[in-house]
């Protein structure tokens, strides 16, 4: 590709760039630009009536004089364009037959049309070398959902789905290529990459899993499988499938089936050195736990209480949102720097944190919990998040 000839990015960014010019979104300029940009280049080789755009660009807008809108926004993003070919006369939006369009002459390389087509050549090669060579060139395309900075919008998140469904699929296909050819450590890597960009698929988990018995590691196998059940309770509120239950009756079977002598027991038993504050645990060790100091109660003069942190979006109760997600991560700092190391807590939905906390009396619950609310006040980023704090002495 010449100097001139334009580099557009829409997985994990949006940019637009050659030697002369390079346009990403910023706070200085309008997003409806730059959502009309990205809307016609996604939909290169296709005329967009006037009528679609206004639908696009003011989904739930009511505006006195759309055309008016549209036709000054169009101004704008061609002053804008116009920067990547100076002196010249290129027009990258063209107007014909009562509807706006990509300039399909124009030289570019775009990473979604790039990697669709890499994918539709794999499907049609039957040479192993070469067929993943052009996953691996997929792969390399990937750098997340396509226009994050759109993902509300429903033309986004449809192709977003589009996407990840191909990305997911060629992920597969070179675990399998490399499973054939006995790369379990790079099987591995693979799929640590690409679970990074919040790929939710229990194939590329069971990848991971039989690779671990594959390379004879059974005892990280069972490990990550614990991961795995935390993440799908706590993040999407649901278990895993029968399919991935299965996979672990197999790492039980192997695991029984190695002997540790007593180093290595106490090795997989002891703490983390160096690990600080407050144990945090997956749900179905946290209810174990749970069940253990109902037992214990009567033998013990401290007192030990259940408290549940909620977060709740005001602007958005009750979905998932990324200011939610955000919220949890901070929360999660909070709780496992400034609470004791033992008391213990997990994540029990994607917006709650449930705690054992032990404690002389009421009063040292109400210390804890108010020393952890205060906490969270001064590391809290999104003001439209708050916290509600329910508690229950264990009796």
């Amino acid at each position: 590709m010449d100097s001139v000839a334009l580099s557009i990015k829409m997985f994990g960014e949006f940019s637009i760039k050659n030697s002369h010019y390079e346009y990403t979104p910023s706070s200085s300029k309008s997003m409806q630009v730059t959502t009309l940009i990205a809307y016609l280049i996604s939909c290169k080789g296709t005329e967009v009536s006037k009528d679609k755009l206004i639908e696009v660009l003011w989904p739930e807008d009511e505006i006195s004089n759309p055309t008016g809108a549209l036709r000054n926004l169009i101004y704008r993003a061609r002053q804008e364009l116009s920067r990547f070919f100076p002196g010249e006369k290129t027009d990258c939006i063209l107007f014909t037959r009562n509807a706006y369009s990509w300039n399909g002459a124009i030289d570019c390389g775009i990473d979604t049309e790039r990697f669709e087509q890499l994918y539709s050549q794999a499907q049609k090669e039957s040479d192993p070398a070469r067929r993943f060579s052009y996953f691996e060139e997929m792969f390399r395309l990937y750098k997340g959902i396509f226009l994050p900075a759109f993902h509300n919008e429903e033309w986004v998140n449809f192709r977003s789905i589009y996407y990840q469904s191909l990305y997911t699929k060629c992920v597969l296909e070179m675990c399998g290529l490399l499973k054939a050819d006995g790369r379990y450590s790079d099987l591995l890597a693979l799929c640590e990459q690409a679970i990074q960009y919040d790929i939710v698929n229990e194939d590329v988990y069971k990848e991971i899993l039989n690779a671990y018995l594959e390379m004879g590691r059974p005892h990280k196998a069972l490990d990550y499988y614990q991961s795995i059940i935390t993440l799908f309770s706590s993040r999407y509120g649901t278990d895993v499938s029968d399919a991935l239950k299965d996979v672990y009756q197999n790492i039980l079977r192997a695991a029984r089936g190695r002997q540790m002598n007593m180093d290595d027991l106490e090795e997989n038993l002891k703490e983390e050195s160096g690990a600080k504050g407050s144990f945090y645990c997956n749900f179905d060790i946290f209810k174990n736990i749970y069940q253990i100091n109902i037992r214990s109660l009567r033998r013990i003069r401290s007192r030990r209480y259940l408290v549940l942190l909620t977060l709740v979006d005001s602007e958005n109760p009750g979905n998932v949102t990324a200011d939610l997600q955000s919220e949890m991560k901070n929360l999660r700092y909070v709780i496992s720097h400034y609470l004791r190391k033992n008391d213990v807590f997990t994540q029990s939905s994607f917006s709650q944190y449930s705690l054992i906390l032990t404690v002389p009396n009421e009063d040292g619950c109400h210390v804890a919990i108010d020393r952890t609310r205060a906490r969270y006040e001064t590391e809290r980023k999104c003001p439209n998040v708050a916290m509600r704090v329910d508690m229950r002495e264990l009796l």
